[in-house]
């Protein structure tokens, strides 16, 4: 269900929509929120409607940060050491690599907090894989 808040005059009013989802999903939705029911009731995510809801939120959230911060960058994929990032404002492509020490590291700028892997970790699944791993976006510098 994806909720759509409108406000008439002083009061809040919700209204629930229905969203059909292939069943195969469901099932690994359910499986990741068995699993880590305990972190997200941490988040305040209490219910399973409410995970549904938070995976959407921060996929809009990571969607709207991309285009707006980054338009001229997109995802080109994984590679053995880390992800590949085109770039169309310097015309090329940059890898971002997984060093190590777990940090990610641009090839190009050679820094840990470039725009290249600021962008990285606006992906979703490479947000997930570092908070996994303990680690945390770094303050990007131009």
């Amino acid at each position: 269900m994806v909720t759509i808040i409108t406000t008439v005059g002083t009061w809040t009013v919700k209204q629930w929509r229905t969203v059909k989802i292939n069943p195969e999903y469901v099932n690994d939705l359910i499986n990741i929120y068995n699993e880590n029911k305990e972190e997200l009731r941490r988040r305040g995510v209490t219910t399973f409607n409410g995970f549904v809801n938070h995976i959407l939120w921060h996929v809009i959230e990571s969607d709207k940060i991309l285009r707006e911060r980054a338009p001229y960058m997109s995802f080109v994929g994984f590679t053995d050491s880390g992800l590949a990032i085109k770039d169309e404002r310097i015309g090329r492509i940059v890898e971002v690599r997984i060093m190590p020490g777990g940090d990610l590291v641009c090839d190009l700028d050679q820094r840990n907090d470039c725009i290249h892997v600021g962008f990285a970790y606006a992906i979703p699944e490479v947000y997930m894989a570092m908070l996994a791993r303990g680690k945390r976006p770094p303050t990007v510098r131009e």
